[in-house]
């Protein structure tokens, strides 16, 4: 049967890329076999180092109160949020909110059209002389009230804002929506 072969903690050291006190810090946690006094047998050692680094990488590497991981964690933060205001300057980010209240503004509109568009044309129709030309006016107020749909626009009513300041300029009471036809009254 052969020796077993040890080498000193210098070489440990460099193979693994640690510092001594790493390395002792590691053999008193149980992490890594020490054979002897100082010295490291470098399979075990090497597999242990292994399996100690891919427990942490399954766990998460988060435990306790890591500061460097709370650090890491608030400067991405930080970045995230910047990056969330700079696209809504560029109006490439609209808050949730007002989103929904668009929506629900253009399903409202949408549906108040529509319901109208019997009353408004039953006159017109009634008065017509042909097939052709009812289908045309009927199909004229039905385009009308699509354009007036998809010309509508999302304004920011709540904006994010980061480290600046409300300005006032926010319409109180507004829905978010703004027709083309309102627009240009302005």
């Amino acid at each position: 049967m052969s020796a077993v072969t040890t080498v000193p903690l210098e070489t440990i050291c460099k193979l693994l890329d640690l510092t001594p006190a790493r390395i002792s810090q590691l053999t008193s946690q149980g992490v890594i076999p020490r054979q002897e006094r100082g010295r490291y047998e470098v399979v075990p050692v090497v597999r242990a180092y292994i399996k100690f680094l891919r427990e942490r990488a399954v766990r998460g590497d988060v435990h306790g109160d890591d500061y460097s991981t709370h650090r890491t964690r608030l400067t991405k933060a930080r970045a995230d949020i910047t990056e969330m205001e700079r696209a809504q300057m560029e109006n490439r980010l609209i808050p949730s909110s007002d989103v929904e209240l668009t929506w629900n503004s253009l399903v409202s509109n949408a549906r108040n059209r529509l319901i109208a568009i019997p009353t408004k044309v039953a006159p017109v129709v009634y008065a017509s002389k042909n097939l052709n030309e009812i289908r045309d006016i009927i199909k004229d107020e039905i385009y009308s009230a699509l354009d007036e749909l998809a010309n509508a626009e999302v304004r920011t009513i709540n904006p994010i804002l980061g480290n600046s300041e409300v300005t006032g300029d926010e319409e109180e009471g507004s829905d978010g929506l703004e027709t083309a036809s309102e627009s240009q009254d302005k």
